[in-house]
């Protein structure tokens, strides 16, 4: 998804200036998708670029994503509600 992002930055950047070639255009790309580990791509890229010995490929889920800060949340709902609220917050 990260790749696809900043390769539709390129296109529009490649469109505005077709005089310059690929590799210029690529290096001229002001703007660049970075994920915090707060959203959850950002933590399943954390997760698959940290070393482990015991490495099992998983889907998206919220037990990837660093905890809320504070007082534990017991109900399922709220945390993850919480959790979505926090990351949305990441692309602001």
């Amino acid at each position: 998804m990260v790749a696809a992002l900043n390769a539709v930055e390129q296109f529009k950047t490649f469109l505005a200036c077709p005089k310059t070639s690929a590799n210029e255009t690529f290096l001229a790309c002001p703007k660049k998708f970075c994920f915090s580990e707060n959203t959850v791509i950002g933590a399943l890229a954390r997760y698959i670029s940290t070393p482990n010995e015991k490495f099992q490929p998983m889907n998206a889920n919220f037990g990837i994503v660093p905890p809320l800060e504070g007082k534990k949340i017991k109900d399922k709902k709220q945390r993850y509600q919480m959790l979505a609220d926090r990351s949305l917050i990441e692309f602001e």
